[in-house]
């Protein structure tokens, strides 16, 4: 019916090793859990940089973009009528047309509200943060806006997509860890578990299909889950894939860290020689008799 969400996965996944590389190159001068090292787990130890300006440097930038891009208290959006539809209303209705503007602004303003009051309770402004702050270190992000509300942000190591020439999504494939329980008890029949596994690998796989619009479904051992086979127009998609720079040609973004990688390697290592030469120098101090003849 379909290629395999799993086949589509490792496909694409060796066209993301260099984006990857560096964009954890980039989070372990910066903030390092927010793209650790392959194979890292909730229980190991991150490296701790010897500076703190690029974790400084990157929360300040993702801050002044989150109040820049989505204001507090404010639309960040403004919306209008058409010019021409709006004439042609206004020649219908000539003796209220002034009213009819002014009641036409009144309702697209309480559009507005209400929709800036919605993200506000579902809380969207931690999600976009996370997501600003993952731009800004690896230069890419896929945000995932479910019908039912809520907002998910998934990392460079999580997923993989495809561009054509012109930029547009052909191809994205998403990566979950879950248990067997939280899976459809007819699909938990159908998977085979080994003894010894508690978790199982979820792939999410979005494809655009000849008529413009997106497959989705996903599968989890080569089993299709029946409830999440979908069909999207491009407008309704529910996954939207952000990159921090365009380059034609490349399926993935460049992060703005990354343009001053040479600085914070460079600046990394002077804060490392500077510490570990004070602690020396302080060691010496004190194996070195003040009163005697050796300087």
């Amino acid at each position: 019916m379909y290629q395999s969400a799993k086949s589509l996965y490792q496909q694409c996944e060796s066209q993301r090793f260099n984006f990857l590389d560096r964009g954890r190159e980039a989070a372990k001068l910066t903030i390092p859990h927010l793209l650790p090292p392959e194979g890292f787990h909730p229980t190991s130890r991150l490296e701790t940089p010897y500076q703190g300006i690029g974790a400084r440097g990157v929360n300040n930038l993702s801050s002044k973009l989150l109040l820049a891009l989505f204001p507090a208290n404010a639309p960040f959006f403004r919306l209008t009528m058409d010019q021409s539809e709006l004439n042609k209303m206004e020649e219908e209705m000539q003796e209220d047309a002034q009213g009819l503007r002014t009641e036409l602004d009144r309702a697209l303003a309480k559009i507005e509200r209400s929709t800036t009051q919605s993200m506000e309770v579902e809380a969207y402004r931690v999600g976009l943060y996370e997501c600003l702050r993952h731009l800004v270190v690896s230069g890419n992000a896929l945000i995932y806006l479910p019908e039912q509300g809520g907002l998910r942000v998934f990392h460079l190591d999580r997923f993989v997509v495809k561009r054509d020439p012109m930029g547009n999504v052909t191809h994205i494939v998403v990566l979950e860890t879950v248990a067997p329980t939280e899976l459809p008890e007819e699909v938990r029949g159908e998977i085979k578990m080994e003894s010894n596994e508690k978790t199982c690998d979820l792939y999410t796989a979005v494809v655009k299909q000849p008529d413009g619009k997106y497959k989705v479904w996903q599968e989890v051992k080569g089993v299709v889950l029946p409830e999440s086979v979908g069909e999207y127009k491009e407008e309704n998609l529910e996954w939207i894939p952000l990159r921090w720079s365009r380059i034609d040609g490349e399926s993935y973004g460049r992060g703005f860290v990354e343009e001053y990688l040479g600085d914070l390697i460079s600046l990394n290592g002077l804060s490392r020689a500077i510490l570990e030469g004070s602690v020396a120098a302080a060691k010496l101090l004190f194996l070195v008799n003040p009163n005697g003849s050796t300087e």
